[in-house]
């Protein structure tokens, strides 16, 4: 019982980091929100989702990682 809570808890926790990283590359798509943004500014924000991203993304592959351990070890236990 507590596996498979965990296990949801997991997805649910992959699922909020996943859209989180679909809004981070829309912003960096889309570039600053100001009106007339200087060419610095654009840089600035490029960098910084970047550098947001790519926490995102290693923190989606850490949650797939724990996933599949829960998975193995539900399917040993046979629960």
């Amino acid at each position: 019982m507590v596996r498979r809570l965990a296990r949801y808890g997991v997805l649910l926790a992959m699922i909020a980091v996943g859209l989180l990283l679909c809004l981070d590359v829309a912003y960096f798509v889309h570039g600053s929100l100001e009106e007339f943004p200087t060419e610095e500014q654009e840089d600035k924000v490029r960098r910084v989702s970047a550098v947001i991203a790519a926490i995102l993304v290693v923190a989606e592959v850490g949650l797939w990682s724990v996933l599949r351990h829960l998975s193995a070890a539900q399917s040993r236990t046979g629960a």
